[in-house]
């Protein structure tokens, strides 16, 4: 009996292993989007403070921006609708007060207060979202497809323009897991129990 439950365990901790390696435990973030300050105009004269603050972070693919106002609202535009606080192009809108928009894709996304003079006086953001979050040092994994963006709200469908010449494209991460990866490990541990 105690030989059965040391493989047991042998089994069990090959297997955390063998999934830290394969970069199955994700670190995803939630960001506070303005940190302190919220979603609301900035403050003075301060009109590039959620580009800086945005530009202090590092948003990974499968974060996420948590966005808390108050009478007020937060549409996702394109680059246009982000440079001229322009409503047009709009794909995304939420009014809700406790907006939640999961970065499911690479690239550049555009957000603005649905209040034109909010939006001069500062009160947009984009974010640059890079590959997904690292597996532990030495891991094996191979690309993963990168999903459609989703959103916890209503999805809308954002249009990912191309960098420009001041800004790098986003890269892949060759470290991120496959769902055959993820199916392989799986089997492997059922497998291994079976024959304990």
């Amino acid at each position: 009996m105690m030989k059965v439950n040391m493989g047991f365990a042998s089994l069990i901790m090959i297997s955390v292993i063998i999934g830290m390696q394969l970069g199955v435990v994700d670190c995803f973030k939630s960001f506070e989007v303005g940190g302190n300050l919220t979603w609301r105009v900035p403050d003075g004269n301060d009109t590039d403070f959620f580009h800086h603050w945005a530009s202090s972070q590092r948003f990974h693919i499968g974060d996420s921006l948590h966005f808390q106002y108050k009478n007020d609202s937060v549409l996702i535009v394109d680059r246009y609708g982000y440079y001229h606080c322009n409503k047009t192009n709009t794909t995304g809108t939420y009014t809700d007060g406790n907006t939640v928009i999961k970065l499911e894709r690479p690239g550049y996304f555009y957000f603005i207060s649905g209040n034109e003079e909010h939006c001069k006086k500062g009160q947009r953001l984009t974010v640059d979202v890079i590959s997904p979050h690292s597996p532990p040092p030495g891991s094996h994994g191979q690309p993963a497809k990168a999903p459609a963006p989703s959103v916890e709200s209503p999805t809308p469908t954002v249009e990912s323009p191309a960098p420009t010449a001041d800004s790098p494209a986003p890269t892949a991460n060759p470290n991120s897991v496959s769902q055959l990866q993820v199916s392989a490990l799986v089997g492997l541990v059922a497998t291994s129990l079976f024959f304990v």
